[in-house]
């Protein structure tokens, strides 16, 4: 029998989970947003501008859904040269359409894990989803997240930082934090500010979103797949099926040139495209042993797509 770890109805909504607009730093309007990510086929975005979460309801129809959200900055302000300043940066996803300003919450001090892990904490007890963002541009290492609780994502990819020229894949602290025994997911996001121009190479829209698998397009069913899991992280490749039969990991996605399964330990799996060719499907045998598994596919252009993390107890 499968057990589909993408739900195997609904459809899939594509979205932008960390987007600046001019609310904060970034340069186009959420409604300039709005027009610009509809025409590149996406249907919600997260508006996660610094320190101010307001609603962006007016903005959402029957086919766009705008998330209430804000970027959180716990740095450490010890550190005045800002090109030095490590940080963590948090995005929290309101549950509800119309969060409450009352939900912004005193900062914790950089350093404290306990008292950071209790901000998370009153986060979650607020009706927010909190996110690790970009720990790569924060200049963290495991040291300073191994003991986060209470996220329920890690940006495993951030295009503006790639862009920036710093490394925009966090695939290594996310299995830290996963072989860590966290229970969490992996969001792909712009980060965009469009500091240059839509259609600029250097324009840092479009270039990292994740894949919700959902019945319908409204805010409550859209957050509860988030809570659930029920989508993946990508650059352009698409998953087209993710299934667990007869002790088998099973994938049906686009054309790609590798597609590899990594676990908590050292045994992984891998299948790879002869050179002129492509593959679209493979399966892996899981034991026991591997804790988790999780797969990540690379096209021909070198874009990826990456599964969540399932823990192997959950799934066999």
């Amino acid at each position: 029998m499968k057990k589909f770890l993408l739900p195997e109805g609904g459809q899939f909504y594509k979205a932008n989970m960390h987007c600046h607009s001019t609310v904060s730093d970034g340069r186009l309007t959420s409604e300039a947003l709005k027009e610009a990510y509809k025409k590149e086929g996406y249907s919600v975005i997260a508006f996660t501008d610094h320190d101010r979460c307001i609603s962006r309801s007016s903005l959402t129809d029957g086919s766009f859904l705008a998330l209430s959200a804000y970027e959180i900055d716990i740095s450490d302000r010890n550190e005045r040269d800002t090109d030095f300043t490590r940080c963590y940066h948090l995005n929290a996803y309101s549950k509800k359409e119309e969060p409450a300003f009352e939900s912004l919450l005193p900062l914790p001090a950089y350093g404290d894990i306990e008292a950071i892990n209790n901000f998370i904490s009153d986060l979650n007890d607020a009706g927010f989803l909190v996110c690790y963002n970009h720990p790569n541009w924060s200049l963290q290492n495991a040291f300073d997240y191994r003991g986060l609780k209470g996220i329920f994502a890690l940006e495993i990819y951030n295009h503006s930082a790639a862009l920036d020229g710093i490394d925009g894949n966090q695939i290594i602290p996310y299995d830290i934090l996963l072989r860590e025994g966290n229970r969490i997911f992996c969001i792909a996001a712009d980060d965009n500010h469009d500091n240059f121009p839509i259609g600029h190479p250097k324009n840092d829209s479009f270039g990292g979103f994740i894949m919700i698998k959902a019945d319908s397009l409204d805010y409550k069913t859209i957050i509860n797949a988030l809570e659930a899991g029920s989508f993946y992280a990508s650059m352009g490749p698409e998953i087209k099926q993710l299934y667990v039969e007869d002790g088998k990991l099973f994938i049906e996605c686009s054309d790609v040139r590798s597609i590899c399964m990594t676990t908590a330990g050292r045994r992984a799996g891998t299948e790879q495209a002869p050179k002129e060719g492509a593959i679209n499907s493979a399966s892996f045998e899981i034991l026991p042993k591997d804790r988790y598994v999780r797969i990540q596919i690379t096209d021909s252009s070198g874009l990826r797509a990456n599964t969540n993390a399932y823990f192997v107890e959950d799934i066999l």
